[in-house]
């Protein structure tokens, strides 16, 4: 158990400063750490918990501090995209359940893509649903509530779709590595010590 405990904590810091530290738009660790978290941990609220709580504590650094300008002022603790944000999250940490039965590079990269494409589905839809820009003072929908309107939003978000699917790829790959290095260096460990 302490050493699950351990491990969630570093996942969460990992998406936490993935988030905060310079980046280009949606590379972030957020998307591989729910895909580890659901091939390492058995309960299932671990599971959605680890990836969500890392990027709730990075939007409260950064909705409060970073973007603090661009609201009424008032401390946030969810902001009004939240569910399409977070609810992708939860949705790609219980596919990766299904998906990642056994570390494979395919599984893995299936796995990625696969979350990129929801990510930027779900959260893309939701700024065409209810994204807006203040105009002379008066909120103003950013896209026209049609087939067009939902067609361009999703133009318009290419660019950050080829940013998180590199990213996705590249965090999924570290953090799968990384996991797999350290259980195969604490098996070889093992093996010394049983010998000795």
């Amino acid at each position: 158990m302490k050493k699950n405990i351990i491990l969630i904590i570093a996942l969460v810091a990992i998406g936490v400063l993935g988030r905060l530290i310079p980046h280009p738009p949606n590379f972030t660790p957020i998307i591989a750490i729910a895909l580890l978290a659901s091939h390492v941990f058995k309960n299932k609220w671990i599971v959605i918990l680890t990836p969500l709580m890392a990027m709730w504590i990075s939007d409260l650094v950064l909705n409060n501090y970073r973007y603090a300008g661009h609201h009424d002022g008032s401390f946030l603790v969810f902001s009004s995209s939240s569910l399409w944000v977070y609810g992708p999250i939860i949705c790609i940490a219980l596919l990766g359940t299904v998906l990642i039965k056994k570390v494979k590079i395919s599984n893995i990269a299936l796995s990625s893509i696969s979350g990129s494409l929801i990510f930027f589905l779900v959260s893309n839809f939701g700024v065409w649903i209810s994204g807006t820009i203040s105009i002379d003072g008066v909120l103003t929908p950013m896209f026209s509530k049609s087939l067009s309107g939902l067609i361009t939003c999703y133009t318009v978000a290419l660019p950050y779709f080829g940013n998180q699917l590199v990213g996705d790829l590249l965090y999924s790959a570290t953090l799968f590595s990384s996991y797999s290095f350290a259980l195969s260096k604490k098996a070889m460990l093992k093996k010394v010590n049983n010998f000795i």
